[in-house]
């Protein structure tokens, strides 16, 4: 089972979350609360319980950290260009560092004519903020997701290359299901205070470099 969640945990790690938005989001902070169903192990639930992701940006560069407990990820935006994906699965560290092209292709991401958008008339306030409801349908084997949105907010960063690219707006919740299970991101908090500079620092030592390949090959 906890192979099954590092494999999710790499998953979730490679997702971008936002798209363009209105106040504008350069330098702050979002932590969100995760939720999982679809897991039948009452012992492996209750360790998916708490979990937390929190979102960074500065200055163009972005970060992103999620504690399932078991497994810790943080994904760093070096530059535009560049990308570090750094991983903690029981007391071992893994360090995988990715170009541009590479990271877009690891996404897997549809083209356009793969999926439908419905923005509904559903609403509700999340953090502070009001939100849209938006149903994702695809095409192939009509699975469905759903976002709730707010135009409220400009977000420096880009999600044109995920499934909800063409929502405009910032995720303040959105679901995405993989191998049988179904998670759920729900924004906690939105800070716009500063954020320090070792958010965005890649350790030189410590971790065991590896391709995105290599560390997927541990979680089978």
């Amino acid at each position: 089972m906890h192979k099954r969640f590092f494999q999710f945990a790499i998953l979730i790690a490679l997702l971008p979350l936002f798209s363009s938005a209105q106040k504008i989001f350069t330098e702050g902070s979002i932590k969100y609360k995760m939720s999982v169903s679809g897991v039948d192990d009452p012992q492996s639930s209750a360790m998916l319980q708490n979990m937390m992701m929190t979102f960074y940006i500065k200055n163009g560069k972005t970060a992103t950290e999620m504690d399932m407990g078991f497994v810790k990820n943080k994904t760093i935006e070096v530059d535009e260009n560049n990308y570090v994906l750094l991983m903690e699965m029981m007391g071992n560290k893994y360090k995988v560092t990715m170009n541009k092209p590479q990271m877009e292709a690891r996404k897997n991401m549809p083209k356009d004519s793969d999926y439908e958008i419905t923005v509904t008339n559903d609403t509700k306030v999340i953090a502070g903020y009001n939100c849209k409801k938006a149903i994702i349908k695809m095409n192939k084997d009509n699975q469905t997701f759903y976002a709730y949105f707010t135009d409220e907010i400009k977000s420096a960063a880009s999600q044109s290359n995920s499934y909800y690219g063409k929502i405009n707006g910032m995720l303040l919740e959105y679901s995405f299901g993989e191998k049988g299970m179904t998670m759920t991101m729900t924004a906690d908090s939105i800070s716009f205070d500063p954020v320090s500079d070792d958010v965005f620092t890649v350790p030189a030592t410590g971790y065991t470099e590896m391709s995105l390949d290599q560390l997927k090959k541990l979680g089978q």
